[in-house]
């Protein structure tokens, strides 16, 4: 996971023009049901701007940065709008108000976004699922102010979550700092519901970590121990891995995330440094 830009220049105006009407019908209504039945026939609006989505996150799943050609994407609210289950499977009711806000929507692959069975019987995937801290406010149509919930699943769509999970050689999710509690808890829970150790997703980023790894390898064996030694090829070389290593862990790179756990791992942050810098 990396983080995504939500760039208002990218959703056409005539959109949001229609979803501000819809929005206003929406207020106008009282009733849970009557609100539950006006998303429902109001539906394909989100769909339309899925490309517009996909622009932001360069063609990948906001969630896992997988990439995937053959898959349905998912515009998946990111506060669901209809009902909300807690991590023990408490009903909360959505947030409905925020069925028609763009910036609660996220592409998602079929994977991440809806229920699967792991290796040992458990139900994967984000679905309905809106887990808070044990006891923590919860907005509602009355009180919509989301800013007071302690949202325990990361956000693409909030520069410090994505920070907060890195990933290992073997190509698993991991807390950034694994003895900070709410780090912990937070990663856990996110890699619970998105699924995001699923075999395919792990292996994948296995494959990515060997490839970073190959060309740091590379990057490290280009140049001559001394200055002195270097000719104008050697310089040129060294430029063009510097570029190539830095589009592998850009923000269009497939599995970006793991491409720059594996350069913290080698003591390279100064091309994450500059990727970050180029995508801000």
């Amino acid at each position: 996971m990396i983080y995504i830009f939500q760039d208002e220049t990218k959703i056409p105006k005539a959109w949001l023009t229609k979803v501000t009407a819809f929005q206003a019908a929406l207020e106008a209504l009282t009733t849970t049901e009557e609100r539950k039945a006006y998303i429902e026939g109001k539906q394909t609006a989100w769909g339309e701007i899925k490309d517009a989505l996909l622009k932001m996150s360069h063609g990948k799943c906001w969630y896992s940065e997988a990439p995937d050609a053959v898959s349905d994407w998912h515009v998946d609210h990111f506060r669901p709008k209809s009902r909300a289950l807690d991590e023990d499977r408490t009903i909360y009711p959505g947030y409905a108000w925020l069925a028609f806000d763009w910036k609660n929507y996220r592409i998602a692959g079929s994977y991440p976004n809806s229920p699967h069975k792991d290796d040992d019987g458990n139900t994967r995937g984000k679905w309905d699922f809106f887990p808070l801290l044990a006891k923590s406010f919860r907005a509602s149509w009355d009180d919509r102010n989301i800013s007071k919930e302690v949202v325990l699943l990361l956000d693409p769509a909030k520069k410090t979550d994505p920070k907060l999970m890195t990933f290992d050689e073997e190509g698993f999710p991991i807390p950034s700092d694994p003895n900070n509690p709410i780090i912990r808890k937070r990663v856990e829970t996110t890699v619970h519901y998105l699924y995001l150790d699923s075999p395919r997703l792990v292996a994948a980023r296995k494959r990515k970590w060997r490839e970073i790894n190959d060309w740091i390898e590379t990057y490290r064996e280009v140049c001559p121990s001394t200055i002195e030694e270097c000719t104008a090829d050697d310089y040129a070389r060294f430029e063009k891995l510097i570029e190539r290593i830095q589009k592998l862990s850009g923000p269009d790179a497939a599995y970006a995330a793991t491409a720059r756990a594996c350069l913290r791992a080698n003591a390279l942050e100064q091309f994450i440094q500059a990727v970050e810098e180029a995508a801000a």
